[in-house]
């Protein structure tokens, strides 16, 4: 395996940290799957059975997901090097919640989810990483609900926004309409509408006709 990709694979989340030697046992132990998709392609659709822990290794894939009553849609891209929801991997669902499609010609390796259990489960390092991975993403779900010092309108949008986020920066693109943003905000649709001008003009969104686009969510935070 050639170097680069070589420091490639160890710089994913699940394999942080784990020496060459260990790292080297464990290659010859799993099957990893490269696979590259263009430009447009869908990689994985929503409600999916989740089989393979997906790391995107080279390019940047756009997630996108609808609101359960149709009455929102929200987008994010995502660059590498990224897990694809391994918090659906287990539970009882076990299905993906989102649906990922290539924003640029990408590549990434597919481990089927069966080694979690014979092979990477046998190294302390691997189960702390994916111990990690879950765990974050319930401490910033639980930081989200808890937040609240953001009692003014602003402060619930940008909230909201961030409790739809996977990653915490990037671009994000939230399309509902004003009507419905005013309902899950408890506010009047003048009072949204006025927060979000002053947002646009402070040059930290952009709004087009049913649509709050974001170019940097850390921005904005």
């Amino acid at each position: 395996m050639e170097l680069p990709m070589y420091d490639t694979l160890l710089s994913l989340p699940l394999f942080q940290g784990m020496s060459q030697a260990d790292f080297n046992s464990l290659l010859q132990k799993i099957r990893l799957d490269f696979v590259r998709y263009e430009e447009g392609a869908t990689i994985i659709s929503a409600g999916e059975r989740c089989k393979s822990f997906a790391f995107l290794i080279n390019g940047t894939v756009e997630s996108s997901r609808e609101g359960m009553e149709g009455n929102l849609s929200f987008m994010e891209q995502i660059d590498v090097p990224f897990l694809i929801e391994p918090y659906s991997m287990f539970g009882r669902a076990g299905n993906y919640q989102r649906t990922y499609t290539a924003v640029t010609p990408c590549s990434f390796l597919m481990v089927d989810k069966q080694y979690i259990y014979t092979e990477l489960g046998k190294y302390n390092i691997c189960r702390m990483n994916l111990l990690n991975i879950l765990s974050g993403r319930v401490q910033q779900l639980d930081s989200n609900v808890w937040k609240l010092e953001a009692s003014d309108l602003r402060g619930r949008i940008i909230r909201f926004i961030r409790s739809l986020s996977d990653t915490q920066n990037g671009t994000k693109k939230l399309i509902v309409k004003m009507n419905d943003l005013a309902l899950l905000m408890d506010a009047t649709r003048l009072n949204v509408s006025r927060e979000l001008n002053a947002l646009e003009a402070a040059g930290l969104i952009s709004l087009r006709r049913k649509e709050i686009f974001i170019p940097a969510l850390e921005n904005l935070i």
